[in-house]
């Protein structure tokens, strides 16, 4: 019998190897977008939360002296800069202010829970005496897209 083509069978064997070929490496992609997408959000998250902390940072150094201080509890602290404006870092719900615009969103609720101020002296013990202040110490919390970060970083106060 001479055959010029393939039979019914030969054919349905071949489509389904094709197709458990193609599901497992569409999984494959599937969790390697996953992974991406997993990976680009924390960047992101990650990115903002560091802008942040770090923009917190570099104007509580713009404070010239201690007594510039005009809140300085656990939650808020707000002061007045070099340039004579009045600055104030606080949370609210999830959000974090800086004077009336949101910085950073994604902070875990509660009070205290997602931003804290400690203030130092100049030995580094924690002090309640304003004038005694010489740095301010920050601590972030976020969670942002099912992930959590902690960001701290510290300001030491301008000529003192």
């Amino acid at each position: 019998m001479n055959s010029r083509g393939y039979t019914l069978i030969e054919l349905v064997i071949v489509i389904t190897l094709l197709g458990l070929l193609s599901f497992i490496f569409g999984a494959f992609i599937t969790e390697s977008m996953d992974a991406w997408v997993f990976v680009k959000a924390r960047e992101n998250a990650l990115g903002t939360s560091r802008y942040a902390i770090e923009r917190m940072v570099t104007e509580m150094r713009r404070i010239q002296k201690a007594n510039m201080i005009i809140t300085s509890t656990t939650s808020e602290v707000s002061f007045v800069d070099i340039g004579g404006g009045t600055v104030t870092f606080s949370q609210e719900a999830t959000n974090l202010w800086r004077n009336s615009n949101i910085l950073a969103t994604g902070l875990v609720s509660g009070s205290g829970n997602g931003l804290r101020f400690s203030y130092l002296d100049a030995n580094g013990n924690p002090t309640a005496t304003k004038q005694n202040i010489r740095s301010i110490r920050v601590w972030l919390k976020l969670n942002k897209f099912g992930q959590t970060m902690i960001l701290e970083s510290a300001a030491r106060l301008r000529n003192l």
